[in-house]
């Protein structure tokens, strides 16, 4: 049976994103949203999974599955790009799924996001959210962001990342990568030591937005312009509310009154496979906190007035998902039905009522 390298080709090969490994199921390629089993390669035993693992895994995080359980962990293969491993043991033995990662960043221009985020990275100071649900692009998305941060600007970054996908190189910035990667390490520690080493930006990818958006608020309030992945099925009215929600109650009101005054702008993205392609197209929900934007977020209540003003502030480029879809099908770039599958399942997960038009 082929090696993991030989996977990782063939996946190139295929324009797959993922490779996923069972216990007696085939390996699955998943190519434009679905997954194709490669029926030629058998049913899948636990000796060849556990292989598979060791073959790209240290013998450090190995031993760290075994005592664990569970893994999370991103791997060069030789020159081809690198892999997001998560191993876990299910009730027939060890399960893995391979993320494919270029080696190269992707430019920014290269991804079809809006320019507005070029802009938003590009002032000192504030909070921007990037939301989205796992395999939207998140991470690739803050990646191309912190690069061009890299290419134009003379910056001290700190990236915090579970794992650490793409490697980037000091070009105008110097950029430090710290693996959130162990429990043992207290969060306050990592914090220290990012504050230690003088950032001006701070990143932080692939945790929970209970252990980053206090941190984030904080670091935001000291000046650094700080990026977040969040990881949601709704939109980013949502998600605000989410964040404002998790505050106790009796320092809810000034967490609010300071998320409003850091805040410089969120996305939502998704990603949709193009016609007769294999290429995938974003379409992204922009919001960029304006001053009447910030007096909606600062007042207790108003949450539910975010998206229609949002739909409104197109001149600023702000845009609601809907507004997004849209332009998709008005260029005919991705199918109808995927598109109408996709707006009915959001609806599903929007807290605040919405007309069509938001």
């Amino acid at each position: 049976m082929a090696t993991i390298e030989e996977y990782f080709q063939l996946a190139q090969r295929e324009k797959a994103t993922d490779i996923y490994f069972s216990v007696g199921a085939p390996p699955f390629l998943k190519i434009n949203g679905a997954l194709k089993p490669l029926q030629n390669q058998g049913n899948l035993k636990k000796s060849k999974i556990a292989g598979l693992a060791r073959e790209i895994l240290s013998s450090e995080k190995w031993s760290e599955f075994e005592s664990r359980g569970e893994l999370i962990d991103a791997r060069t293969v030789q020159s081809l790009g690198r892999l997001r491993i998560v191993l876990a043991n299910e009730r027939k033995g060890p399960c893995m799924v391979c993320r494919l990662i270029p080696l190269d960043i992707p430019e920014f221009d290269s991804l079809g996001l809006p320019p507005v985020l070029k802009r938003m990275v590009s002032a000192d100071g504030g909070l921007i959210l990037v939301i989205g649900r796992a395999g939207s692009g998140k991470t690739t998305t803050l990646a191309s962001l912190i690069n061009h941060i890299n290419r134009h600007f003379q910056k001290s970054i700190i990236t915090i990342e579970q794992p650490v996908e793409f490697i980037h190189t000091n070009k105008q910035s110097v950029i430090e990568q710290i693996p959130f990667s162990s429990p043992r390490i207290p969060w306050e520690k990592r914090l220290s030591n990012a504050f230690m080493q003088t950032a001006e930006v701070l990143v932080m990818d692939g945790m929970q937005p209970e252990e980053t958006i206090p941190t984030a608020l904080s670091a935001a309030a000291e000046g650094l312009l700080v990026l977040i992945s969040v990881a949601s099925n709704g939109g980013v009215a949502e998600v605000l509310k989410r964040i404002i929600d998790a505050f106790p109650a009796d320092v809810r009101n000034n967490q609010r009154r300071l998320l409003a005054r850091v805040l410089r702008g969120a996305i939502w993205q998704h990603l949709f496979p193009l016609k007769d392609s294999r290429e995938l197209t974003p379409a992204v929900e922009v919001l960029i906190n304006d001053p009447v934007m910030t007096r909606l977020l600062s007042r207790h209540g108003e949450l539910h007035l975010v998206r229609p003003t949002m739909a409104a502030g197109r001149f600023n480029g702000m845009q609601t998902m809907y507004q997004a879809l849209n332009a998709l099908r008005e260029k005919s770039l991705v199918g109808e039905d995927i598109i109408d599958d996709f707006q009915t399942a959001m609806l599903t997960h929007y807290v605040y009522s919405a007309r069509a038009a938001f």
